[in-house]
């Protein structure tokens, strides 16, 4: 019985020691280039969702270093970008500037959810880079 025990435990670190870098906090790091356009976003995150809902930016055909002025509302909040490798934890009513160099054109999907663990966004965003 006490190697069931053992089995048990040793499976449950496992699978805690697993999910760390599912849940880590991680932005890419950002090297600028010379020419690079800087733009400031301004989100803010209440309950699960993001304000504004709809974001845009032109890159102008070069780079663009984006960067994320978070504000997290009255509880903490995880501000998610999965296309360009951004997930960090705002504490609650705190704010926390986010840098992202956007190379690419496209449509990705941000999300701030309180309950990090959940797979499928409850409420997304989205950010238009052309």
């Amino acid at each position: 019985m006490g190697w069931i025990r053992t089995m048990a435990g040793v499976g449950a670190l496992l699978l805690l020691a697993g999910c760390g870098r599912w849940f880590a906090d991680r932005s890419p790091a950002v090297l600028r280039p010379a020419d690079v356009k800087q733009v400031t976003l301004e989100v803010i995150a209440r309950g699960n969702t993001c304000e504004p809902a709809v974001m845009a930016v032109d890159r102008d055909g070069r780079a663009v270093l984006i960067t994320f002025q978070v504000t997290s509302v009255g509880k903490e909040h995880v501000f998610l970008v999965p296309e360009l490798s951004v997930r960090r934890r705002i504490p609650a009513d705190n704010r926390l500037d986010i840098q992202v160099l956007a190379d690419r054109s496209g449509i990705y999907e941000y999300a701030c959810n309180s309950q990090p663990f959940i797979g499928p966004f409850v409420a997304t965003g989205k950010l238009a880079i052309k």
